[in-house]
């Protein structure tokens, strides 16, 4: 089946809503309706109601550890720690491996 898209409509979305409406209710679309009463329920199973309590307990764990962040700072002003650049470079190329690059 084609229909054309330029040509003039053959009835308006209007029509349609109101045809459709009384040919389902039987009855004018202005005719109230009765609500009925919502039936849906959700059970969660233990392990979504356990990743709820983890996703709450893991929220309030800062993300940046500010303890360790001071102490590489204090460290760092003190001329204490020593970076090892052969060992940065063997990390990065570890982690660039597991990538798969």
């Amino acid at each position: 089946m084609s229909q054309r898209v330029d040509g003039p409509a053959t009835s308006t979305v209007a029509d349609l809503y109101r045809a459709t409406s009384r040919t389902a209710t039987g009855a004018s679309p202005s005719a109230p309706v009765a609500a009925s009463a919502a039936t849906d329920t959700v059970r969660l199973t233990g392990d979504a109601v356990n990743l709820q309590q983890l996703d709450k307990t893991l929220s309030k764990i800062p993300v940046v550890d500010q303890g360790r962040v001071a102490a590489i700072k204090l460290a760092l002003a003190e001329g204490r720690y020593q970076l090892d650049p052969a060992a940065i470079a063997d990390r990065l190329g570890h982690f660039e491996w597991q990538l798969g690059t």
